[in-house]
């Protein structure tokens, strides 16, 4: 009798389980990049507690390339891949349960040379850059390729067509994939800098190519675009993705690296746009980044404060901050997004 009622409940569980979908978009939902130079980069893995709230919600934590090569670059200040890992930084993302992501350069003007050594040492820089993580514990999940098809536009890269672009990607993306199959690739892609269309054109071109992203995350410049194209386009943009099982994003960014005050500005002037274009937890992005490259007026990498969250305009209150006036917008009837408390 034990067995026949097991037997039941294992057949009962596979009928629940097949008729729900394997992952939910919240899964990944919500990825969180501190400035790349920020001073109190490390105290993140020091003192947890004080991002407590922010590194609940947080799925995956999104560092720069740079943060995984020696010697370090100057961009990422005292956060070299040597402090990170004596901090157990990588270690700890995965005992948290949280994804670790790599942003990485595909195309490059320096990777475009006339023959193939550019893109071997852009693989191979990636290459390194993963078992880097993997040697200090840690287990990268994503690749997030830094806006090839910015880069790709210059002459040198054979722009400003798109399809020499899509080879190096398509290139790139099989030598990755044969290494770390494992491994997800993504694409970030700045917008208006290509426009909705030439957006789908570049995820058409690689999916020819069997590179098709696993997500899209959009770097809007949306004081260029302005809020109707915003709108539309995002919109849109996102429809394209659902239609090609593409996971889309937007990154929410602040451009002022002067002071933590005036980079939250332009995070809360996104966050409103995107409330305004989707009006329900349900049609959000997939995928929200909290990320900065903010520089100051002495070119340093160090907005906005990452911690504690509990302080005004830190990076991860804005992420709170942010989460929950998405989280409870309200449906068409009215439009606009409130706060739940």
């Amino acid at each position: 009798m034990r067995r026949a009622l097991a037997a039941l409940a294992i057949a009962f569980g596979a009928v629940l389980a097949a008729g729900r979908p394997a992952a939910s978009a919240d899964d990944d939902r919500i990825w969180f990049s501190p400035g790349p130079g920020t001073i109190d980069f490390i105290r993140l893995f020091e003192r947890p507690d004080e991002w407590r709230r922010a590194r609940a919600l947080t799925s995956v934590f999104k560092f720069y390339q740079q943060h995984t090569q020696s010697p370090a670059p100057s961009i990422v200040g005292p956060n070299t891949y040597d402090a990170l890992a004596r901090a157990n930084a990588f270690r700890l993302l995965r005992q948290w349960g949280k994804k670790i992501a790599l942003e990485v350069g595909s195309v490059k003007e320096f990777y475009c040379t006339p023959d193939a050594s550019g893109m071997t040492e852009a693989i191979q820089n990636t290459l390194a850059s993963v078992r880097a993580v993997e040697a200090a514990g840690g287990t990268v999940t994503y690749l997030a390729m830094d806006e090839p098809f910015v880069s790709g536009r210059a002459r040198v890269c054979g722009g400003p067509a798109l399809e020499p672009t899509a080879d190096r990607v398509g290139e790139y993306v099989a030598a990755v994939t044969r290494a770390f199959p494992a491994v997800r690739i993504g694409l970030i892609e700045a917008y208006p800098f290509s426009g909705a269309a030439a957006i789908e054109s570049m995820l058409t071109l690689l999916e020819a190519r069997g590179a098709k992203p696993v997500f899209l995350h959009m770097d809007v410049d949306w004081h260029l675009s302005g809020g109707t194209a915003f709108e539309r386009d995002m919109a849109r943009l996102q429809a394209f993705c659902a239609a090609r099982d593409i996971t889309f994003g937007i990154i929410i960014t602040g451009y002022d690296g002067n002071a933590d005050a005036l980079y939250a500005v332009d995070v809360y002037g996104i966050t409103d746009l995107i409330a305004r274009t989707f009006t329900r937890w349900e049609q959000m992005p997939e995928q929200l980044i909290f990320q900065s490259w903010a520089q100051s007026a002495t070119a340093l990498y160090i907005a906005p404060s990452n911690a504690p969250e509990d302080r005004a305009f830190t990076h991860t209150a804005m992420l709170g901050d942010v989460y929950r006036r998405l989280r409870g917008a309200t449906g068409p009837s009215t439009g606009t997004a409130v706060i739940r408390r």
